[in-house]
């Protein structure tokens, strides 16, 4: 089964999996866009010189069409997408049953003035206080963001799923072209 929303060349196609419960139904974009914007702890794995997986936690949001993070330069994973862009992003529940979300792309390293603005904006949005008061844990990133000192990357989805368990399970992989 597959499902694609006309009108919109941003959207995903969506097509349901092979370990996907019988009459399962694809789990629709618009539902796991909604849960990229407000799940706030993921992990990013991107892959060292030597081959290597690399997994680490991070703050992350869904805008403007993809996924975001920070990272300081000289973190392994700024030296790991320095020589491999591709990466991918997960999220999702602690539990036996809910719904695990993953997005798959290319990650650019983003120096255009103005899209820093935004998506500092975004992310503090995103994150409320935990950036914008003096005792949130990430307080002060999204200036961090907006000066340059840090790395902000924009991971160009390639593709994604959502891997929904409980009663009916059901496996959406979502493909951008």
């Amino acid at each position: 089964m597959s499902t694609h929303t006309a009108g919109d060349s941003n959207l995903p196609h969506a097509s349901l999996g092979p370990f996907s419960s019988p009459g399962a139904s694809p789990t629709p974009w618009e539902a796991t866009e909604w849960a990229l914007r407000r799940i706030q702890k993921f992990q990013l794995c991107t892959v060292r010189r030597d081959g290597r997986p690399h997994v680490t936690p991070l703050l992350a949001i869904w805008a403007l069409d993809a996924m975001w993070f920070t990272t300081g330069d000289n973190e392994q994973k700024a030296k790991n997408l320095a020589a491999n862009q591709h990466c991918a992003l997960t999220t999702g529940t602690d539990t036996l049953t809910g719904v695990d979300y993953i997005i798959e792309g290319t990650a650019s390293l983003i120096t255009d003035q103005a899209t820093r603005e935004t998506v500092a904006t975004a992310f503090e949005q995103a994150y409320g206080w935990q950036l914008t008061r003096e005792d949130g844990t990430w307080y002060q990133l999204g200036d961090a963001v907006r000066t340059g000192n840090v790395h902000l990357y924009r991971v160009q989805p390639d593709k994604g799923f959502a891997f929904a368990t409980g009663n009916e399970s059901s496996q959406t992989r979502y493909r951008w072209s």
